[in-house]
């Protein structure tokens, strides 16, 4: 393919739904690009109906050139490359985040003017709630956290949501725990307290009950793992309970055999 070159900027679109333009990665890029002459390192475009080269790969590397004035060397694709084949490509090299995939997801349920689909609702979730991905994914899509397979739906635009009544419910528990204790955001604790949640014995109340004894929230503190989290909520579930209304719950295994840490 001919490497064509350029500082006309206004010649250029960016993909709509790509990964945003990161002002952190373009500062590096800046750094490292106002050191060296231009080195004819292209970017990837496609032309558009109205005549622009909108960019499929590269939107850094451009938005840095045009910060240092430099010259924009890009390669022009004739085959029909989309959102799709992007997150493809940069799924394979690890090159989006998750937050990136959700972006893109959103752009084509905006595009088909689908402002209730799941990739929207679930941006509104993690936002409302303020939770790591992975919580969120367990507790939208009724799937343990550290199931890949769940990753993987999401960024192959199949993920789906279960119970968002259930999942608004359990997400303002354990929001609602900051009240009680620093380890509401903590991913291994919040594994341990998922699991001890999808046991039909489990009581929010009790819970909340027992959080609220001087004894139970100096007992929560910091451990190394889900399973050690796990013993923990068992200890304060089971502050003061007569030993035949005791319950405890277990931490569940990975396939490989080890707790989810």
């Amino acid at each position: 393919m001919k490497i064509h070159q350029t500082k006309n900027y206004d010649k250029f679109s960016l993909l709509f739904g790509n990964r945003d333009i990161k002002s952190s990665d373009v500062n590096s890029m800046v750094k490292s690009m106002s050191k060296v002459v231009d080195l004819p390192i292209p970017i990837l475009v496609k032309r558009t109906r109205d005549n622009k080269l909108e960019i499929l790969d590269g939107q850094h590397r451009f938005a840095a050139a045009q910060r240092l004035n430099k010259t924009v060397f890009y390669i022009i694709t004739e085959k029909n490359i989309g959102l799709q084949e992007m997150r493809t490509v940069n799924q394979a090299q690890k090159g989006w985040k998750l937050y990136q995939f959700l972006d893109s997801f959103i752009a084509e349920e905006i595009t088909a003017h689908n402002t209730k689909g799941p990739y929207h609702t679930f941006k509104w979730f993690k936002e409302k709630y303020d939770l790591p991905y992975q919580v969120c994914f367990d507790l939208l899509s009724k799937k343990p956290m550290y199931t890949r397979s769940t990753t993987t739906a999401f960024k192959d635009g199949k993920f789906d949501i279960k119970n968002l009544t259930q999942a608004i419910k359990e997400a303002g528990f354990i929001t609602g725990l900051k009240e009680y204790t620093h380890l509401h955001k903590s991913r291994s604790f919040i594994g341990a307290l998922l699991i001890a949640m999808r046991d039909n014995r489990f009581s929010i109340n009790h819970l909340m009950n027992q959080l609220k004894k001087p004894m139970c929230k100096r007992m929560m503190t910091e451990r190394k793992s889900t399973e050690l989290y796990m013993e923990l909520i068992n200890e304060v579930y089971n502050y003061r309970i007569n030993d035949e209304r005791k319950i405890f719950f277990h931490a569940y295994k990975k396939p490989n055999g080890a707790y989810l840490k």
